[in-house]
């Protein structure tokens, strides 16, 4: 918690003792993970009306799942629950420090420290698509900068609020999580989005 703190404008929170240190989480998990959603949808406003991406989107190589998109979370302390969340993501775990790469072509519109994500980046990918990329540990990136598919743009780590080395990676459409394994799909991809586009008579 002392990161999220120190590196979360406006934010101070006592953690001497152990009921400081629940009361700092329960704040961080609830009002700071509220206030970053609102940073995302902040973020979205910045999309491109062009789509920069190509094809279906890639995925962190040689990755293991750790944890399902909106997999239902209770925190518990001292044996009782004490707060509960979903969690709008995928969890990506291979070793540490893993080179983490742009899932597709597009524009930086957030690379910065952003409270439960820790060090993240979002890419924005036109149109109101952006992936997001979490609890790094490095971020080669900067607001911006143009990336392509498979580019690296950090490495994997533990910041924000994170039990392990991994990558917590999510596609947002206008800011919300959707579920990244649709557009890691070939077929879904050709039929939901290229398609789309086509018909649209935007590709």
């Amino acid at each position: 918690m002392p990161p999220i703190i120190t590196n979360t404008p406006g934010l101070s929170l006592a953690t001497v003792t152990a009921d400081q240190r629940l009361q700092a989480f329960l704040h961080i998990n609830g009002e700071v993970r509220r206030l970053n959603t609102e940073s995302l949808a902040a973020a979205a406003r910045e999309t491109s009306s062009e789509w920069l991406a190509r094809g279906v989107f890639g995925r962190l190589g040689r990755a293991k799942s750790q944890a399902p998109f909106a997999e239902h979370r209770t925190y518990i302390y001292d044996g009782k629950e004490v707060d509960a969340q979903v969690h709008l993501g995928l969890d990506l775990a291979s070793t540490r420090r893993a080179a983490v790469t742009s899932s597709n072509s597009g524009r930086v519109v957030l690379a910065g420290y952003l409270g439960i994500y820790g060090n993240c980046i979002v890419i924005d990918h036109g149109m109101g698509v952006q992936s997001l990329y979490g609890h790094l540990s490095v971020m080669d990136v900067e607001p911006g900068d143009r990336v392509e598919k498979g580019e690296v743009i950090g490495r994997s780590g533990t910041t924000g609020i994170a039990g392990g080395d991994h990558l917590h990676f999510t596609m947002l459409v206008g800011g919300t999580p959707v579920n990244p394994v649709e557009w890691w799909d070939p077929h879904w991809v050709r039929d939901r989005i290229d398609r789309k586009l086509r018909e649209a008579g935007v590709r």
